[in-house]
């Protein structure tokens, strides 16, 4: 194939719908400072609040919540955008859940308590999203390795986790007809691994470090999900962007997008045919106070949006994607939001969702709604009844 048709090609994959679940923080700036945060969806790929994409409808969503250790289950209007809080229910120990994803047949669903060294499990009711445990309710991540952010394949057969502890990612293969997860093989030489993601049609998996500042590319053994880190990690072109967050990857799978939680900034990169990455520009946010965690992006009337959960600043950012990594700045900013974290847009690029930590809802806003601007502020939802502002919500993702 010529280089002309590689490219043409490339432009319309990117076109795509993409769905990101993500949401992720540093120490010093997760719920009530007592620990990190991430996960990142994509392609089937990253969960909670570090994201996921969702193939199906996302007619159900699902938020940890750190403080107390539980997680709730909603019902989602596709029309309406509408949450409508079914239950809760315990996910280990408090101060812990943070990472959450569903299966890609919504059958299943897994959250990663940080605080207790586990991964959850549970099956989902198809109508109400109500959880309840496996018969083997959890799985050991490995002691002291503080499970954070989850990835899982199309398929439903492969999951991995970042251990924000011991520096470690470990894959996991899946039981499509039980859920139950086998532990398989970690990789280490991390330092604070949080975002999560993988590629939309390469074998290839993502993950950033909030103290090294790098984006390590890490090719999967598609029967294990064994990885081997193939390509170089790397850093964004600004020296000083050295806390990344959650992981972005746009639907056509050629550019790489995360923010810096310092500076507020977003990074951008080439995904390369190989799957391997080349530096892009970076982009101010709208305030470097911003604290940015979880990322997401959407394709409405063929305009591409790339958004940002500003945990420190009470917002979010909407850009702008004007093809590749040309990012356009200065972004739309829709407030208030009361330390938005965890971010999920839906399967029909019309809504975004943030997990609010500061005060226990979810956030539901409109892409390009009544507010004629690229992202209006709507409602929010208690993620516990009875309502329980400390709840402090982290991840979020949606499932079919």
């Amino acid at each position: 194939m010529g280089s002309s048709r590689r490219t043409a090609l490339r432009n319309i994959l990117r076109l795509i719908p993409a769905v990101v679940v993500i949401a992720a923080t540093l120490n010093t700036v997760s719920c009530n400072s007592n620990g990190g945060l991430f996960p990142e969806v994509h392609g089937g790929g990253g969960g909670s609040p570090t994201a996921t994409a969702t193939a199906g409808t996302g007619n159900l969503a699902f938020v940890t919540n750190f403080n107390d250790g539980k997680v709730s289950s909603f019902t989602r209007n596709t029309t309406t955008g509408a949450l409508t809080h079914t239950g809760q229910i315990k996910a280990g120990a408090k101060n812990g859940p943070r990472g959450v994803i569903a299966s890609p047949n919504g059958n299943f669903l897994y959250v990663a308590n940080i605080n207790d060294d586990k991964i959850y499990e549970f099956s989902v009711n198809q109508t109400t999203g109500a959880l309840t445990p496996l018969s083997t309710p959890s799985v050991s991540n490995g002691n002291a390795s503080g499970p954070d952010e989850l990835a899982i394949n199309s398929a439903g057969t492969l999951l991995w986790v970042t251990g924000a502890h011991n520096g470690t990612v470990t894959a996991y293969t899946v039981n499509a007809s039980t859920g139950f997860l086998t532990k398989n093989s970690s990789i280490g030489g991390f330092n604070t691994p949080f975002g999560i993601t993988l590629h939309p049609t390469l074998a290839e998996l993502y993950v950033s470090d909030t103290v090294t500042g790098l984006i390590q590319p890490m090719s999967y053994n598609t029967s294990t999900g064994a990885l081997a880190k193939n390509f170089t990690a790397m850093h964004s072109s600004d020296v000083n962007a050295n806390t990344p967050a959650a992981i972005a990857i746009d639907g056509g799978g050629v550019s790489l997008f995360i923010a810096d939680q310092v500076l507020g900034e977003v990074s951008t990169f080439t995904i390369n045919s190989d799957g391997s990455l080349t530096q892009g520009p970076t982009f101010a946010n709208s305030s470097t106070g911003n604290v940015p965690v979880g990322v997401g992006i959407a394709v409405n009337t063929g305009i591409e949006y790339l958004f940002t959960a500003n945990q420190g600043g009470g917002s979010v950012s909407s850009f702008v994607v004007n093809g590749g990594t040309n990012v356009i700045t200065p972004p739309v900013l829709a407030a208030p939001y009361n330390g938005p974290t965890g971010l999920v847009v839906d399967p029909q690029s019309a809504f975004v969702y943030t997990a609010d930590k500061n005060d226990g809802t979810v956030s539901q806003s409109t892409i390009k709604g009544t507010c004629v601007t690229n992202i209006c502020v709507g409602p929010t939802v208690a993620t516990e009844s009875p309502a329980n502002p400390s709840s402090g919500p982290f991840g979020i993702t949606l499932a079919p």
